[in-house]
């Protein structure tokens, strides 16, 4: 079973690296063999899971705000390695960045059918609302020349392109990207915290738009333990509060807090003390969840 955990998120641009005065950090790990830039290949990596760095609560205390620019390579053997900061920030805000950076998964680069290694550059925005939007590139005047969705595993990607209106062979739009951003994290069906947009130089001097999406799972069960009445109640409560917490329905976890209280109030009604109603989700095949409501307290 796994408790879900409640991070803010920050947008995270990726683009080619830069050569800088750098800051190595500590121990780091160093790719063989030749090292190439996105514009000198076939196919760029592509991250497949990215976690973005949570600001310290030290760094918030302080007001740290800015940006922390890390320079790495995606391997070929699957590691990030030549971890090098560029920019960095006080008070943790560079060791979260680097260990973000450090824990990505990503597919290698391509080049003659080959896997190769890509020098890139992450670009992280730290700010007290906790992000705000970097173009990775420059777009003015520039086609897209792709439109790529990496992340997805239940979703396919016409039926995530369906949701927005970017499209190739068009000028590139800032604005509607990030409209299309919204849509898809409106429509409930993408993690808000983890679904992002960025934007690369593309082969032929377009650009690429990336729509990186974290998908929802889907709420396979909800089930009580320790009470074994009728649920109705409280799941006609949950309908009444707007709190979407049904079968074959997106599960978000913010849900969970509400759900809790709606839980906690009906068994008061009914006579119980010391009530509580702890939420565990059930994580089944990275897909589906099982939401339980473990019911402790007593009744008279």
């Amino acid at each position: 079973m796994t408790r879900f955990l409640f991070v803010i998120g920050f947008v995270v641009s990726i683009v080619t690296a830069v050569s800088a005065q750098v800051i190595t950090p500590g121990t780091n790990d160093k790719c063989p063999g030749k090292i190439y830039s996105a514009k000198d290949l076939a196919h760029r990596a592509r991250l497949i899971d990215f976690k973005d760095p949570a600001r310290p609560k030290e760094a918030s205390a302080n007001g740290v705000t800015g940006k922390v620019m890390i320079n790495a390579v995606l391997c070929r053997t699957g590691r990030v390695t030549d971890i090098a900061v560029v920019k960095g920030l006080p008070f943790g805000v560079t060791e979260a960045a680097v260990n973000a950076v450090r824990n990505t998964r990503f597919a290698p680069a391509e080049l003659n059918f080959h896997s190769v290694s890509q020098a890139m550059l992450f670009e992280f925005t730290f700010s007290e609302l906790g992000s705000s939007r970097i173009e990775s590139v420059k777009t003015d005047g520039r086609l897209v020349e792709e439109v790529d969705i990496i992340g997805n595993r239940r979703m396919t990607r016409d039926e995530i392109l369906d949701r927005i209106k970017t499209r190739p062979g068009e000028i590139y739009n800032a604005d509607q990207a990030q409209r299309d951003l919204a849509a898809l994290i409106g429509s409930g069906y993408f993690n808000s915290l983890n679904t992002r947009v960025s934007v690369e130089d593309a082969v032929r001097g377009g650009v690429r738009v990336i729509f990186a999406v974290n998908e929802l799972p889907l709420i396979a069960g909800i089930a009580f333990q320790g009470w074994a009445g009728d649920a109705s109640p409280i799941l006609n409560e949950f309908a009444r509060q707007h709190i979407d917490l049904r079968i074959g329905r997106p599960f978000d976890p913010v849900n969970l807090k509400k759900a809790r209280k709606v839980i906690e109030d009906h068994f008061r009604s009914q006579g119980w003390i010391n009530v509580k109603a702890e939420p565990l989700v059930e994580d089944l095949m990275g897909t589906e969840v099982k939401v339980i409501f473990i019911i402790t307290g007593r009744s008279f």
